[in-house]
C-alpha cells in the first residue's frame, strides 16, 4: 500500500512537469532527481571504501543538464574531459589514498555518465521543438516523454504481475533472486503493447511501427538497467539505495530503468523523427 500511495503522489507531479508550458520545470525536476540519485550512487561507492569527489560530480552533472537545456551538446564532451582531469588532479592532494586514486576518479566520472548524462538525455528530449517533425507535431516533447514513462512503468508492472503469477525460472538469481524469465517476457510484452495504446490515446502522429519498436527496446533495456542497479546494491551489500521514497527505497531504485532507457528515447527522437 505504501508503494502505491507514493506512486499516486509522484505521478501527478511528473505529468504536470512534463506538460508544463515551461520546459524548464521538467528540466529542474529531472536535475534534482538526478542529483539525489547521484548522491545515493556515491553513498554506495563509500560502502566499498571508494571515495569519489562528490562536489565535482554534482557540479559536472548540473552543467551537463544546462548544456542539454540550452542544446550546447559540444560542451558536454568538455565537461567529461574536465571532470576526468580535475578528479585526477584532486587525487594528488590525497596522497594517503594513493592506492585508491584510480577507483575514486573512476567512480566520480562513472556517476556523472551513469546518472548525470542519462538524466540530461531526458532534459534534451523535453527541449525538443514541435517543428522537429514535418508537419510540426503539437506538444511533441510532452507526448514523447509521456509515452516513454508509460512504457517504463508498464514494463515494471507487467514484469511484476506476470512474474508473481507465472514465474518459475530465475532470470539472474545471483543479482536479483526475485526476477524470473517469465516476468521479464511479461514486461517486454507490456511495453510493446503500451506503444500502440499511447498512439491511440494521445500520440496519433507517431508511426505504429515506431511505437512498437520503441516499446520493445525500452522493455528490454529497462530491465537491464534494473538488474545493473541491483548488482551495484548487492556489491555494496545494501537492500536499497536509500530511504527517500516509502515503499520504493531511494531515488536511484526508482529511476534505474529510466536511466538506461533515456538514451534510447533521446537518440530515437534525434535519428528517426
Amino acid at each position: 500500500m505504501t508503494r502505491i500511495l507514493t506512486a499516486a503522489a509522484g505521478i501527478p507531479v511528473l505529468i504536470l512537469a512534463i506538460w508544463s508550458p515551461w520546459p524548464q520545470v521538467f528540466a529542474a525536476l529531472a536535475a534534482i532527481a538526478g542529483l539525489i540519485a547521484l548522491s545515493e550512487f556515491y553513498a554506495l561507492a563509500h560502502k566499498v571504501e571508494i571515495n569519489p569527489y562528490e562536489l565535482l560530480g554534482y557540479t559536472a552533472s548540473v552543467i551537463i543538464a544546462v548544456c542539454f537545456m540550452l542544446d550546447h551538446r559540444p560542451w558536454i564532451i568538455f565537461v567529461f574531459i574536465a571532470t576526468a582531469l580535475v578528479s585526477l588532479t584532486l587525487s594528488v592532494a590525497r596522497t594517503e589514498e594513493m592506492s585508491n586514486s584510480i577507483a575514486s576518479s573512476s567512480a566520480t566520472l562513472f556517476g556523472v555518465a551513469y546518472i548525470g548524462l542519462t538524466v540530461g538525455c531526458l532534459i534534451g528530449v523535453r527541449m525538443i521543438a514541435d517543428s522537429l517533425t514535418r508537419p510540426p507535431t503539437a506538444h511533441l516533447a510532452s507526448k514523447l516523454l509521456t509515452m516513454f514513462f508509460a512504457m517504463v512503468m508498464l514494463t515494471d508492472t507487467g514484469a511484476y504481475y506476470v512474474g508473481r503469477s507465472l514465474g518459475e525460472h530465475k532470470l539472474a538469481p545471483q543479482v536479483s533472486p526475485g526476477k524470473t524469465i517469465e516476468g521479464s517476457i511479461g514486461g517486454v510484452v507490456a511495453a510493446i503493447a503500451s506503444g500502440p495504446l499511447c498512439k491511440l490515446i494521445f500520440f496519433h502522429e507517431i508511426p505504429l511501427w515506431h511505437a512498437i519498436a520503441l516499446g520493445a527496446a525500452i522493455g528490454l533495456v529497462g530491465q537491464v538497467g534494473d538488474l545493473a542497479e541491483s548488482m551495484l546494491k548487492r556489491g555494496s551489500q545494501v537492500k536499497d539505495s536509500g530511504t527517500l521514497l516509502p515503499g520504493h527505497g531511494g531515488m536511484l531504485d526508482r529511476i534505474d530503468s529510466i536511466l538506461f532507457c533515456a538514451p534510447v528515447l533521446y537518440y530515437y527522437s534525434r535519428l528517426f523523427l
